[in-house]
């Protein structure tokens, strides 16, 4: 009977302090959103802080861009002229190196072209 009252005592004592202290916790300081937002404010404030922006990384200009087979008109011939794929050297902004290429017309015949600076291949008429 007497561990009957002892426990009754703690429970009444639990049931008492223990909303208390749980109300303590989530009482907003001042200025908080609301009445139970200390809580969630420290949460937003932990989740929400900003990133750090690291500089865009600047991308090199490759050394050599790869031309596919083309085809392009050349003074002197009949039909278009088939320019095979080749890789050519930035020299400049506005300049490249082009190696010899060999180019084969509609009806088989081949043109030399000597290697060379040129235009960019976007900028040219000819190979």
């Amino acid at each position: 009977m007497r561990l009957r009252r002892v426990l009754l005592g703690v429970a009444v004592i639990l049931n008492v302090a223990v909303p208390q202290v749980a109300w303590s916790q989530m009482k907003s300081p001042p200025g908080g959103t609301t009445p139970g937002g200390a809580i969630f404010d420290r949460l937003h404030d932990a989740t929400t802080r900003a990133v750090p922006q690291a500089p865009s990384p600047t991308v090199p200009t490759p050394e050599a861009t790869w031309v596919p087979d083309r085809y392009v008109q050349v003074p002197g011939t009949d039909g278009p002229v088939l320019v095979p794929g080749h890789w050519e050297r930035r020299l400049s902004d506005h300049e490249v190196y082009t190696p010899p290429l060999v180019g084969r017309t509609p009806n088989g015949d081949t043109i030399n072209f000597p290697a060379g600076a040129r235009p960019p291949v976007n900028e040219r008429q000819a190979p």
